[in-house]
């Protein structure tokens, strides 16, 4: 997976960095900005947020609405950290003599900041959401190839529905809001989805307008 290839990257960069800095400072060497270091030795904890998020929710008791709302904020707090991540590793290309390292950091960060607002341009919609695939079973002329469990969905009414096909995990699977990074997923959009959702949700409204026995 590519996204934890990245935050892998960055924690060890973290600890190199980190191990350096507390050298230098002992022997009297350190010449560097304090703040700007603790925020590239930390910042990398938060491109982890969704793990994290997960380990939060994991014994605790909450609502649907809740466990989405947890998992949009460590997606955020994902997004801004890989952007700060961008920007200060830029700085240290632009003033280092050898940039190889730094560079490679830029563009991973770069990459960090396109797979979390990936995920959240398409899942902080109002129309998102997460559906089972069994019930595409339920009609002829099934476009959708998706062989997870479930999958998520951008669906209105009579308008054809897009939908993301996890490849591997999905993080906070449990909210409506789960986070599947880039490019591990495929994705399309269908007719017969929409088909089956309008059919789900008119038998779901007429229940609840015919009479009680």
């Amino acid at each position: 997976m590519l996204y934890m290839l990245l935050c892998i990257l960055f924690m060890g960069m973290s600890f190199r960095l980190m191990f350096r800095t507390v050298t230098e400072i002992g022997e009297g060497r350190f010449t560097g900005n304090r703040l700007e270091v603790v925020a590239l030795a930390m910042l990398p904890l938060a491109l982890g947020s969704p793990f994290l998020a997960g380990f939060y929710t994991l014994d605790r008791a909450m609502t649907l609405d809740q466990l989405s709302r947890v998992s949009s904020y460590a997606q955020w707090a994902g997004l801004a950290a890989a952007a700060i991540l961008t920007v200060l590793y830029a700085r240290r290309a632009w003033r280092a003599s050898h940039r190889f390292w730094y560079s490679g950091l830029v563009v991973a960060g770069a990459l960090l900041t396109f797979i979390f607002a990936d995920s959240l341009q398409f899942v902080s919609r109002q129309d998102a959401g997460v559906m089972a695939t069994f019930v595409l079973a339920e009609g002829n002329g099934n476009d959708v190839d998706c062989p997870q469990p479930a999958m998520l969905i951008h669906y209105s009414k009579g308008e054809p529905a897009d939908w993301r096909c996890p490849k591997g995990i999905a993080l906070m699977s449990d909210s409506s809001r789960p986070f599947v990074p880039w490019p591990d997923y495929h994705s399309g959009r269908s007719r017969h989805l929409t088909t089956v959702l309008d059919t789900l949700t008119d038998s779901a409204q007429r229940t609840e307008r015919s009479p009680k026995s």
